[in-house]
C-alpha cells in the first residue's frame, strides 16, 4: 500500500523552508507526488528527498518544478531568492556583484554548463576563461547568470568594471573598500592593486569577473589572481593571447530568442512552453526575432518597446521593417539593464576604427553592402581596390589585409571561418552602418560595391573551367547581393551590365533557366538606357537570350533573337572583326531544327573567322543512358532543386560504380559536397589516376561542384569509370572536353 502524500500546512508560509515550499506549492495545484516523479523523470523516493529537506535541491529543479506547476514570475523570484539567499550565507565568503540577477535569463544552459566544466579544468591558464563576441550578444549577462548560479562553488565571487584602465583602477579600490584592505584608502594606487593580489593568495577558490576587458593581453601586468583562484572575462576582442582559455559567444537560438521576447515583453509567463504559445503570437515572435538576427540586446530593446507601448507584436514588426533605424536607437537603461541601444553600443566601435584604422573600416564599409555569410578573403583581397582604389596596396599584399581584418576581429565586428577562409558580419551590424549613411552615401557605397563584385566574379570560360566555376560558386551570394543592391538604389551603368550577364551565363551552366533569363533580360534593358539599341552591347545581350530559348526549346523566340543579334553585329562591326561565334550557335539551331540546307548557307557566312581548334565543353545529366550504373550499387535517382537539371544519381553503397566511354581531351565528374559524401577511386582507361574525398570539411553545402577535373588525354575515346570507396555519393553529371564539339559517345559496358 502506497503512502499517503503528507500534507503542509498554508499557514505562516514565510517560515517554511524552500523544500517545504516546493511541496505546498505541488499540493496546491493537486499533483501527486507520484505524478511529478513520473513529469520529471525522478523516483519518489529522491522528490521525497528533496521535499522533505534530506537531499539538496539544485536551481535546475526548482525551475523545472515552477513550469510544471505553472509559478507565476513573482512566485519563482521568491523560489531563487530563498535558495540563492541560503547558500549565499552558508558558503560564500565575499559577494561584490554590482547587479542584480536579471530574472528574464533565458536558455544559454548547455553555454553555462561549458563555462563552468572549462574554468574547472586543469592545467596552465586553464582558470581563466574569457567569453569574447560581439557587444549586445549577452557577455555580460552570461557572466552575471553563471555567478549567481554557482556562487556556492566558490569561498568569494567578485566582480570589476574593466572597459578601460581607469575604469578598472577604480574598480580595484571600490573592491579594496568592500574587502575593507588597509590599503583601500592608498594614494597609490598601485598599492591598492598589490593589496588586491596579496588578498587572492590568502583566499583560494574565489572567482573573478573582469567585465568588458578592452584588451585582455594587459591585464597580464595589471591584475590576474594566482591559479588557485578562478578568473572569468568579457571582452569584445577574439583573440586574447596565452593567457587562458576562450569561446566566442553567438547569437542565441530561435526558440531561445521567442522566449526571451515574450518572456521579458511580459506576454508570456516564464513557465509557459513553446508548444503552449498561441500560433499566432508564436509567428509574430519567430519573424521578429529574424529580423533581429537573435541578437539578445536587440530582443530585449524590442521586448521592453513592446511592454512599455503595448503596440502588439504586428505593430512592432511592421514598425521595425519601416523605420528600422529609428528603432534601433531606442531603449530604456533601467529596464534592459544595459547603458545603450544596439545602435549606440556599435557606433562607438565604429567611430574608434574609422578614427585610428581608416583602412579597416573601408573593409567593414565593404561587408556591410555584401551578403553577410561567407565573405571570402581572397574575394575581398580581388575586390578590394575597385570598391575604394586607395586600398589597392591591400591587393598585393596579404599581409596588410591581415591586420586589417585584425582590427575588425579586435571589436567582433566581423567573425572568421578557419575552416572556410571566409568572414561573416552580423546582419544588424550592416544595418546599423547603412542606417549610419545619408541616401546619398549609402548609393555610392552601393555603386562600389557592385564594381567590386563585378570585378571578382569571373566569366566562366571552357578554357579556365574549373578555376572560374569554383570562384562563380563560391561569390555567386555576393551577386545576389548586389541584385538587391541594384533593385533599392537603381543602379546602372556598365559594371551593372557586365555583373548581370556573367551571373546569367553561370546560371546558364547550372541549367537555372529561369533565373539567367531575368538576368540576362536586365543587362538588355540597361544598355539600350545606356547606349541606345545600336550598340555591339546590346547584340551581345540579345544572342545570350537567344541561347537561353534555345535551350528551353523555344526555337522560334531564340531565331528571332539570333537574327536580330547577328543583323545588329554585322550593321556595327566590320567583317574582317566580326564575332562568328552568333552565326556558329545559329548554325547549330537550323541544324537541330532540321534545316540542313538553310544551315549550310548560313555556315558559307562563317568562312575563315572559324577557329579550328576551339575546345568545347559538352554536358550530360546524370539519368542519361550513356552512363551506366551496375546493379549492386543500388543507385537510386533524387528529384533536388539546384542539381543539373534538377535531378541527381545518389548511393550509400560501399563499391557502386558506374562507367562511361567518351570522345575528347578531358572530363569532369560534377557532385554535391557536404560533411556527409564520401571518397571515390577514378579509373580512367583501366588505370586508376586518383582517389578523391567529395566531403567538404565545414557545415556549407554546394551543388554542382567539380570534385574531378581531368584534362590532358590525348584526343580520341576514353573510358571513365568510378567506384564508392566509402561513404555517400551523388552523381549530378558529367562534362567532356573536346575541341570542335566533338560528341559524346558511350557505348555498352
Amino acid at each position: 500500500m502506497a503512502r499517503k502524500d503528507k500534507q503542509v500546512a498554508d499557514a505562516h508560509l514565510e517560515s517554511l523552508p524552500l523544500s517545504m515550499r516546493l511541496r505546498l506549492a505541488r499540493q496546491q495545484k493537486n499533483i501527486s507526488l507520484t505524478e511529478m516523479a513520473a513529469r520529471l523523470a525522478y523516483s519518489k523516493g529522491y522528490l521525497s528527498g528533496i521535499e522533505n529537506g534530506n537531499i539538496r535541491i539544485t536551481e535546475d529543479m526548482i525551475r523545472r518544478y515552477a513550469e510544471i506547476l505553472l509559478a507565476s514570475q513573482e512566485e519563482l523570484e521568491e523560489l531563487l531568492r530563498l535558495f540563492h539567499g541560503s547558500d549565499s550565507k552558508r558558503q560564500t565568503l565575499s559577494w561584490f556583484m554590482p547587479y542584480q540577477r536579471n530574472i528574464f535569463f533565458t536558455g544559454r544552459d548547455a553555454l553555462l554548463q561549458e563555462v563552468h566544466a572549462r574554468l574547472q579544468t586543469s592545467g596552465p591558464g586553464s582558470r581563466l576563461l574569457a567569453i569574447t563576441g560581439l557587444g549586445g550578444i549577452g557577455k555580460t549577462q552570461i557572466a552575471i547568470e553563471y555567478a549567481f548560479r554557482h556562487r556556492q562553488d566558490y569561498q568569494a565571487v567578485l566582480w570589476l568594471n574593466a572597459d578601460s584602465p581607469e575604469t578598472l583602477l577604480e574598480s580595484c579600490v571600490e573592491l579594496a573598500g568592500y574587502l575593507d584592505l588597509p590599503e583601500k584608502g592608498a594614494r597609490d594606487r598601485q598599492a591598492t592593486v598589490g593589496a588586491l593580489r596579496h588578498w587572492f593568495k590568502v583566499h583560494p577558490r574565489c572567482l573573478l569577473i573582469l567585465d568588458n576587458v578592452d584588451n585582455p593581453a594587459d591585464l597580464q601586468a595589471f591584475l590576474l589572481p594566482p591559479d588557485n583562484c578562478y578568473t572569468l572575462i568579457t571582452t569584445r576582442r577574439q583573440v586574447i593571447g596565452p593567457i587562458g582559455q576562450s569561446f566566442e559567444l553567438l547569437e542565441m537560438s530561435p526558440d531561445e530568442s521567442v522566449q526571451l521576447l515574450l518572456r521579458r515583453a511580459q506576454m508570456i509567463s516564464p513557465a509557459t512552453a513553446l508548444e503552449q504559445i498561441p500560433d499566432v503570437m508564436l509567428t509574430l515572435a519567430y519573424e521578429i526575432a529574424k529580423e533581429l538576427d537573435y541578437l539578445p540586446l536587440a530582443l530585449n530593446q524590442a521586448a521592453s518597446y513592446l511592454e512599455e507601448t503595448g503596440c502588439g507584436l504586428a505593430s512592432y514588426l511592421k514598425l521595425f521593417q519601416e523605420h528600422r533605424a529609428d528603432v534601433l536607437q531606442e531603449f530604456d537603461s533601467v529596464a534592459s539593464n544595459y547603458q545603450f541601444s544596439v545602435a549606440t553600443t556599435w557606433k562607438l566601435s565604429f567611430d574608434r576604427i574609422q578614427q585610428t584604422q581608416p583602412t579597416s573600416s573601408q573593409i567593414l564599409y565593404l561587408c556591410a553592402f555584401l551578403n553577410p555569410d561567407r565573405i571570402y578573403e581572397e574575394f575581398v583581397q580581388q575586390s578590394i581596390a575597385y570598391f575604394n582604389p586607395e586600398l589597392a596596396p591591400l591587393e598585393e599584399n596579404p599581409l596588410l589585409l591581415h591586420r586589417a581584418i585584425g582590427e575588425l576581429r579586435k571589436y567582433s565586428l566581423i567573425r572568421t571561418q578557419p575552416d572556410s577562409g571566409a568572414l561573416s558580419i552580423h546582419r544588424l551590424v550592416q544595418a546599423v552602418i547603412q542606417d549610419s549613411m545619408d541616401e546619398e552615401t549609402q548609393r555610392m557605397y552601393a555603386q562600389r560595391t557592385v564594381s567590386a563584385v563585378n570585378h571578382a566574379f569571373p566569366l566562366v570560360t571552357v578554357a579556365h573551367w574549373h578555376e572560374t566555376w569554383s570562384q562563380c560558386q563560391r561569390y555567386y551570394s555576393q551577386v545576389e547581393a548586389c541584385v538587391k543592391l541594384m533593385d533599392r538604389y537603381q543602379l546602372t551603368g556598365d559594371e551593372v551590365s557586365q555583373l548581370l550577364s556573367k551571373a546569367g551565363h553561370y546560371l546558364r551552366e547550372r541549367t537555372q533557366y529561369q533565373l539567367a533569363q531575368q538576368m540576362y533580360q536586365r543587362a538588355l534593358q540597361i544598355d539600350r538606357q545606356l547606349y541606345g539599341d545600336e550598340h555591339l552591347g546590346v547584340a551581345t545581350d540579345l544572342g545570350n537570350l537567344a541561347v537561353i530559348y534555345e535551350d528551353q526549346h523555344q526555337f522560334e523566340r531564340a531565331e528571332k533573337l539570333y537574327r536580330q543579334a547577328i543583323s545588329l553585329q554585322e550593321r556595327i562591326s566590320e567583317s574582317a572583326n566580326a564575332d562568328v561565334s552568333l552565326l556558329k550557335r545559329y548554325v547549330n539551331l537550323l541544324q537541330k531544327t532540321e534545316r540542313q540546307h538553310e544551315a549550310g548557307q548560313w555556315f558559307q557566312r562563317i568562312g575563315t573567322h572559324d577557329t579550328e581548334h576551339a575546345l568545347t565543353r559538352e554536358v550530360i545529366n546524370d539519368n542519361d543512358p550513356r552512363i551506366l550504373y551496375n546493379e549492386e550499387g543500388h543507385w537510386t535517382s533524387r528529384q533536388h532543386a539546384g542539381d543539373f537539371n534538377n535531378d541527381a544519381h545518389f548511393t550509400e553503397t560501399p563499391g557502386a560504380s558506374f562507367q562511361c566511354q567518351f570522345t575528347g581531351v578531358g572530363i569532369e565528374i560534377i557532385s554535391d559536397t557536404t560533411v556527409y559524401t564520401g571518397a571515390i577511386e577514378i579509373y580512367i582507361d583501366d588505370t586508376h589516376i586518383q582517389t578523391t574525398n567529395t566531403a567538404r570539411f565545414s557545415v556549407e553545402k554546394y551543388t554542382q561542384t567539380i570534385v574531378f577535373s581531368h584534362t590532358n588525354l590525348a584526343p580520341g575515346p576514353h573510358t571513365l569509370k568510378v567506384i564508392v570507396v566509402k561513404g555517400s555519393f551523388i552523381l549530378d553529371a558529367l562534362a567532356v572536353f573536346s575541341f570542335n564539339g566533338t560528341n559524346l559517345e558511350a557505348h555498352s559496358a
